[in-house]
């Protein structure tokens, strides 16, 4: 599969799934959540689902950012800078590391309620939820711009993408460079911009095909 419709669509397959993995994951206990309160909410055994789904969710979302990355390259071709192309491809492999890193960190809590007990869970929960966090709103949201700078400097270079979108990406990029949260709405960013970027690669599919 390399059409331009299928590199459109593997980016708006990874917003949506990880538009949803993100909000099944803000119904996590909080920074301040008590240990009894912690223990509870992994005593029922539809959070600990969720937190496992999620992992199965970012999973296949990162399959689609892969061939994402690897379609934009290939559709870039001979065109694409080397520097930047380079750039792009690693932060994007990075990127994906640390997505399937923090999610796995949010679900080992769930993995102990099951496999131990949920008073296990509680002890283990503000470790696991701290690295999830650093992960997904300071680390990765980093990450994140380069990719998106990488790509927006890619389809100036090569004139494959249009002003406006460079100019939106590079806006985001320096959004998520600057941006001093641990509020995890800032996950959003990254698959909204994939979402936009996706959607206008689909809608322009006859002058983006190969010659």
């Amino acid at each position: 599969m390399a059409s331009i419709e299928a590199m459109g669509f593997t980016g708006i397959v990874f917003a949506i799934l990880t538009l949803i993995g993100v909000e099944m994951l803000r119904g996590m206990p909080g920074w301040s959540a008590d240990h009894a309160a912690v223990e509870q909410w992994f005593a029922q055994s539809g959070n600990r689902t969720r937190l496992t789904s999620v992992v199965l969710i970012m999973v296949v979302a990162s399959i689609a950012l892969l061939w994402f990355i690897g379609t934009l390259r290939r559709r870039l071709g001979q065109r694409e800078d080397q520097l930047f192309a380079t750039v792009f491809l690693g932060s994007g492999v990075i990127l994906i590391g640390l997505l399937l890193t923090s999610v796995a960190a949010f679900a080992v809590p769930a993995t102990l309620a099951q496999q131990v007990s949920p008073a296990a869970a509680a002890d283990a929960y503000p470790a696991a939820h701290g690295l999830g966090m650093i992960l997904i709103t300071v680390i990765a949201p980093r990450l994140s711009a380069v990719f998106m700078l990488s790509l927006a400097n890619l389809g100036r270079v090569t004139r494959a993408l249009p002003r406006w979108l460079t100019l939106m990406s590079t806006a985001a990029a320096l959004f998520m460079l600057i941006a001093v949260t641990t509020e995890i709405r800032i996950a959003w960013v990254l698959p909204m911009w994939a979402l936009v970027v996706g959607i206008y690669i689909v809608s322009r599919r006859k002058h983006l095909a190969p010659e």
